[in-house]
Parts: C-alpha cells; sequence; structure tokens
C-alpha cells in the first residue's frame, strides 16, 4: 500500500502503518494503525509542530510528549485508563502508541450525539473516571484536564432487551498536559496560558493556582454534570464569560441532574477546602441504585454531607504511642464525670464514653489542619452476577454473596483476630451497632484471580488508608474471591475496616450520617460532635461542622504501656493537652479527653480521644 498525501498508509518505526486519521488536537494527529509485527490495530499518536517554531520550544515539546508517555503508561493495565504500549521517534520527534478500543466513542460526542446520558449510566462513567483518578493520585499523577472528551464509553448490546443498549468500558485518556504534583517540572505554557478546558477547570486553577487533587475533581463534576444535563454546569457564549461564570456564579439547572445531585453539589464547590473528596463522592454514587445487580447496600439513611476537616499532621506532633511529657501548657486537677454502668461479662464494650475536661487552653491555629487525602478506588463498574450459595470468599468465611460497599458484618476468629480467614454475618450497621465488627469501604476490582490473590490486599490497604488513619484503633483487611467465586463472577476484593482490639460499634466515614449516635470506636479525627448527657454516661451523635456544635475531634493518644485504667483517666488532659498543644493558642478554647470503660481497656482499647470545645461551654460556631 502507498502513502497517501496526508500520511494514509506510511509505516513509521518499520512497524506501525497508518490506517486512517482519528482526530487532531494542539498536541498533533492521531491515528489509527496496524501493528505490522502483532497484527493488531492500535492508536498512534504524532506530535505536530507549528511553522516556525523555536528550538526551544521544540525541546519543551518532546519533552511534554515524552512525559505524557511515562505517566500514562504507568498506569498500565489497569480497567478504567487507555494503556499506552509504546514510545518512539521518528523524524526526531516522539510517537506514542496506545490502546485501540472498538468502538468507543468519546463522552463528548456521544452526549452531543444522543442527548443527556440517564442518571445509572453517569453514575457508571463517574465511578469509572474516579477508579482510574485514584490510581493516577496513588502514583503522584494529576490529569489536569478531565472533560467529555477525554472519556471513553463503549456501548454494548443489552441481552435481555434487543435494540436497547448499556455502558459497557469507561476509560480515561489523554495525560497529555499531566504532571506530577511538587515534581519540579517546568510549566507547559510558555505564553503563561492556562492549560484546561475553561468550562471544566477548576476555579482555583483559572485564577493561576498551581494543579490540586481538589482540581481534577471540580473537572469530574463539570464533566457528569455535562453527561446528565446536556451542557456544561458554566456553559455560556465566549470563553470570557464561560470563565466568569466559572468564578462567581453557581452551576444553572441542578434540578436537572436528580439523585446526582448531592454529589455533584458536592464536587462543583467552588472552594477547594469545602469541596467533596473522592472517598464521599463514590459513596454517594455507589448508593444511587443502578439498572443492574446492586453495587451499593439498601439505603438506611444518606451519608454524611458534611466538609470533612482533615486530621493535624502527623508531622507536627509527636507519635501517639510516645506522648510529650515536657510539662508545657497550664495543668490542672481533672474533673471526672461518673463511668457508665458495668456490662455482663463476655459482651462487647458499651459505646459509652467518659468525659474529662482539662484545663488546658486550646484553640486550632490558621493551617493547622493537613489536606484531606483523596479517592478510595472504586470497583469495576461492569454488571457481574452477585452469586447465591456459592461462598464467593470460601467456605471457611460463610457468606453466600459477595459483599458491597457500606454492609456491616460481625466476625468470628478460629485461630486468633487477624489470623487466617473469619466467619462472617451480615448485621444491620445500626440497628445492631453492637454486633458491628467491620464495614466494607471500598471493593478493588482486579484483572485476573490471581491479580486479585497477590495484588488485592496491597491495594484494599492502600484504598483504606484514609479512613484507618482517622480511626483511633482501625486495621485494615481484604477478602479476596476464592476460585469457585471468581468462576462465578465476583472479581472483586472485599475492604474491611475492622478495629484491632473491640468491636467498631458502627458505620464509619462518610457512611454516617449527621445527627447519628457515634462511638469512640467509629469517630473520626476532623468530626464534629454534639453530646447529650444520659443518667450515668453521655452519648455523642455526628453534627454537621458548619453549624454549631458542641466539639471537634483533633485526635486519639495512646496511653504509654504500663499506664494503668485509673493512672490513664487522671493523666487523659495531660496526654491531650501535651500532644496537641501545637495548636493552643486561646484562653477561649479547651480539651475535653474521652474514653472507654474499663472492659474495653482490658480488651487492649487504651486510647484518649482529644476534642476542642469553648472553656465557656457554648458551642463552636
Amino acid at each position: 500500500m502507498s502513502p497517501t498525501d496526508d500520511g494514509v498508509g506510511r509505516v513509521i518505526a518499520r512497524r506501525y502503518r497508518l490506517v486512517r486519521r482519528l482526530g487532531a488536537g494542539g498536541m498533533g494527529r492521531v491515528w489509527l494503525a496496524i501493528d505490522l509485527d502483532l497484527a493488531c490495530e492500535v492508536v498512534v499518536k504524532e506530535m505536530a509542530l507549528p511553522p516556525g517554531v523555536s528550538e526551544q520550544e521544540l525541546t519543551a515539546r518532546i519533552a511534554r510528549v515524552r512525559g505524557e508517555a511515562r505517566l500514562a503508561a504507568s498506569l498500565r493495565g489497569h480497567p478504567h485508563a487507555v494503556t499506552v504500549h509504546d514510545v518512539f521517534e521518528e523524524d526526531n520527534l516522539p510517537w506514542i502508541v496506545m490502546e485501540y478500543v472498538p468502538g468507543a466513542v468519546d463522552l463528548y460526542e456521544l452526549v452531543r450525539a444522543q442527548g443527556p446520558l440517564s442518571r445509572p449510566e453517569v453514575t457508571q462513567i463517574g465511578l469509572g473516571v474516579l477508579d482510574a483518578l485514584t490510581a493516577g493520585h496513588r502514583l503522584g499523577i494529576l490529569h489536569r484536564d478531565v472533560k467529555p472528551a477525554n472519556i471513553l464509553v463503549t456501548r454494548e448490546p443489552r441481552p435481555t432487551t434487543p435494540g436497547r443498549y448499556r455502558i459497557g468500558r469507561v476509560l480515561l485518556t489523554d495525560y497529555g498536559i499531566a504532571l506530577r504534583p511538587d515534581s519540579g517540572e517546568p510549566r507547559l505554557t510558555a505564553d503563561s496560558r492556562i492549560i484546561g478546558t475553561p468550562g471544566f477547570l477548576a476555579p482555583e486553577r483559572a485564577r493561576g493556582s498551581p494543579p490540586s487533587l481538589a482540581s481534577d475533581l471540580f473537572s469530574l463534576g463539570a464533566t457528569l454534570y455535562f453527561a446528565v444535563v446536556g451542557e456544561g454546569p458554566f456553559d455560556r457564549d465566549t470563553e470570557v464569560s464561560t470563565l466568569t461564570a466559572l468564578l462567581f456564579e453557581e452551576p444553572r439547572e441542578m434540578h436537572l441532574t436528580g439523585e446526582l445531585e448531592p454529589v455533584l453539589r458536592g464536587l462543583l464547590q467552588k472552594d477547594p477546602a469545602r469541596r467533596m473528596n473522592g472517598t464521599e463522592a463514590a459513596v454517594l454514587l455507589e448508593r444511587l441504585p443502578g439498572d443492574g445487580p446492586a453495587k451499593a447496600p439498601p439505603d438506611t439513611h444518606p451519608p454524611t454531607q458534611r466538609v470533612e476537616r482533615p486530621a493535624p499532621s502527623p508531622a507536627d506532633r509527636p507519635p501517639p504511642t510516645a506522648p510529650q511529657q515536657d510539662g508545657r501548657g497550664p495543668r490542672s486537677e481533672p474533673v471526672v464525670e461518673p463511668a457508665g454502668e458495668p456490662r455482663p461479662s463476655g459482651k462487647k464494650p458499651t459505646a459509652t464514653v467518659i468525659a474529662v475536661t482539662a484545663a488546658a487552653v486550646l484553640i486550632v491555629g490558621g493551617g493547622v489542619w493537613a489536606a484531606t487525602a483523596l479517592l478510595g478506588g472504586s470497583e469495576d463498574q461492569a454488571e457481574q452476577p452477585t452469586p447465591t450459595g456459592s461462598m464467593p470468599y470460601g467456605d471457611q468465611v460463610e457468606l453466600s454473596r459477595a459483599l458491597r460497599p457500606g454492609e456491616c458484618v460481625s466476625a468470628a476468629w478460629d485461630e486468633g483476630e487477624f489470623k487466617g480467614l473469619p466467619r462472617l454475618a451480615l448485621v444491620d450497621c445500626v440497628k445492631e451497632h453492637e454486633e458491628v465488627d467491620a464495614q466494607v469501604v471500598r471493593k478493588d476490582a482486579a484483572s485476573s484471580l490471581e491479580d486479585a490473590q497477590q495484588n488485592g490486599p496491597e491495594r484494599c490497604e492502600s484504598l483504606l488508608r484514609e479512613t484507618v488513619d482517622s480511626l483511633a484503633d482501625a486495621h485494615p483487611f481484604s477478602l479476596v474471591p476464592s476460585e469457585k467465586g471468581w468462576d462465578r463472577g465476583v472479581h472483586d476484593t472485599a475492604c474491611l475496616v475492622f478495629n484491632k482490639t473491640v468491636a467498631l460499634e458502627g458505620e464509619v466515614g462518610g457512611y454516617r450520617a449527621v445527627g447519628e449516635e457515634v462511638y469512640l470506636q467509629n469517630i473520626s479525627v476532623g468530626d464534629c460532635l454534639n453530646w447529650r448527657k444520659e443518667r450515668t454516661y453521655y452519648s455523642a451523635f455526628l453534627a454537621d461542622c458548619d453549624a454549631p456544635h458542641d466539639e471537634e475531634v483533633v485526635g486519639f493518644v495512646r496511653a504509654p504501656d504500663g499506664m494503668g485504667f485509673k493512672k490513664a483517666i487522671d493523666e487523659a488532659p495531660v496526654l491531650c493537652s501535651n500532644t496537641y498543644q501545637a495548636e493552643v493558642k486561646s484562653k477561649d478554647y479547651g480539651l475535653d479527653a474521652w474514653y472507654l470503660p474499663e472492659d474495653s481497656w482490658d480488651q487492649g482499647f487504651r486510647y484518649i480521644m482529644c476534642a476542642l470545645q469553648r472553656t465557656d461551654k457554648q458551642k463552636l460556631p
């Protein structure tokens, strides 16, 4: 085949024959090609240079394409990211060889051709893109240009409904403007242009702030809005008016987004500090009913919509197992509230907590809170059966179907806690909270049973890190599909959060609702709380941090080894003030120290919870 004037038929790198042009952009042309060595179709991206380009710009462009290939290749094999196969130079310019997805169309063209998508379709796309962004962010990669044109989807016939289709694969593509955060690489905007598409750009990026994890999430929110409404949330007649709306106006027609409105409002917050994080977004999306097998537990109550205030950075304070004893900060004798009534031997410890008010005075200084960690991963959104009677995790676990994110279980360990596999039983997270030993927080999709067995536990640990780090005594745990389970369609590793010593006693993280009773075992750093005095103890309820509340959780301190329960009660205010006094700057604020009864202490839960309060006992603003 002789090459035509436009390049069709040309063989590059002695291996790739160009078949037809698929598109063109600012970085060059994109071709469908045949890999002559492997006899398969691939996509080849060609760099294009404008006439008269300077040597400096040429060098920058070459570096940019190489960087794109390097970053994208690190996501090789991810189910929701386009795979990069090869990078080479032809005529002293780099080319990139990528996966070809037959029948794929980008989200922009799909919506323009057939109109807004259904809510279940948009939910599936959102979870798929979140999964890809999560994987990239774990590697330190920021996409920086999430938009409909950079999301590929395939359509598959519905076997039960002839003539109708469903979303098949969802793939995030074009990491062409991605950079590692804080990598020291130069900006790729020599003429000071902002990299990104105006209608889908985060407001802080439009103002010139550096890219961040939160800015990719804003762009995802705008993209999902486009998919369900048919136009961008800030689309106007010109780029200038679009940017103006992006910076100063709220999204229009939010009522058209239906059940997606809570997650879209959270992702489209203009202030990145108030923006919903990836874990919260995934929880909300997973809880929406789909048009296939359920992917989330029955919605007994909506997840909290509050903006989480992250924990003080561990680098800014001593480790909780070795609190400072340098005497900084005023001290006085603590005032101890009565302990809760003893419970019968053998039962799980109650959620009762005991308060000790410290005389040390505190406030949280500006900039003390560290940035919230981004995203847990998401499961593969291809419809999968939930087999019954197949023991998807093996006979020992005794579950007859696959677990779903948000579900709670009780556990019995035959070989000792966290040794081997537990026997699990599903329990209601709220109604049977005293029986809750663990909650399924995430699911990790595997490409094969071997991948699940070898890599699933490590990926689960990464996906659960934010949740585990925010709790006092949490432990990550993974359930890998058995061979029979895999054959029956269970291709996800269930990622669970346990406590190491006592029961979890309820839901964790974003699965909890404002107003729900919470317990020291499942309270997180950054939680805002309201307290109610009972006859002999206090009950805690999750509060909206943007509304007046009694206290805000600063962190947890583990009592030093060898310290007994009564000594810990006496020293609790000191342990809190010594550990968190870096945040103490005003006489108007103080610390409460909270702990569980002595039977929990005897089981190994030896943590003091430190919470910020006003010294005049008024509500925190």
